[in-house]
């Protein structure tokens, strides 16, 4: 039997080089800090990356509702909502229904939860110091501002009526 001819085009010249296309590289850096952030999570306290990020987003803003969380990080309710689960079935946070509207209820970390948070936030903020060793005060400062820049020229378009 013989193999079967691949027929292989030429690169189009137009061709995106995405080791120069900016897309391309912040989404590879964004992966690789997940990947770590994960890792760590995962063996300090077996939590999952979304339960992190639920945990993180809670310490920042005590009484944060899941939409809040939702709003403000790459996740969709489906998966905050599992993740506030298993972090208020742990003993993380807890639950309490809003005073204004007894339909919204705002979360926060319990005792357990805001040592869990304390001991995990030196590893996870070992991530970008060491990407950040290889860039100046003034460069990282830069490199913030810059891509804040660019997220503020592109809002998510799912928030667009």
């Amino acid at each position: 039997m013989t193999e079967p001819k691949s027929i292989t085009a030429p690169t189009p010249p137009d061709a995106i080089r995405l080791d120069e296309y900016w897309p391309y590289q912040v989404t590879v850096l964004a992966d690789r800090i997940s990947r770590r952030t994960a890792a760590i999570v995962k063996r300090e306290a077996g939590l999952n990356l979304s339960q992190w990020r639920v945990l993180a987003a809670i310490a920042e803003s005590p009484g944060r509702t899941a939409v809040d969380v939702v709003s403000m990080t790459p996740m969709d309710k489906g998966i905050v909502s599992r993740a506030t689960k298993a972090l208020l079935s742990g003993g993380y946070l807890v639950r309490e229904a809003s005073q204004v509207d007894g339909r919204v209820s705002h979360l926060f970390l319990t005792e357990a939860g805001a040592a869990l948070y304390s001991g995990l936030k030196p590893a996870v903020e070992a991530v970008p110091r060491e990407a950040n060793a290889h860039l100046s005060p003034a460069e990282q400062a830069l490199f913030c501002a810059r891509l804040k820049q660019l997220a503020d020229a592109l809002p998510d378009s799912e928030l667009q009526s």
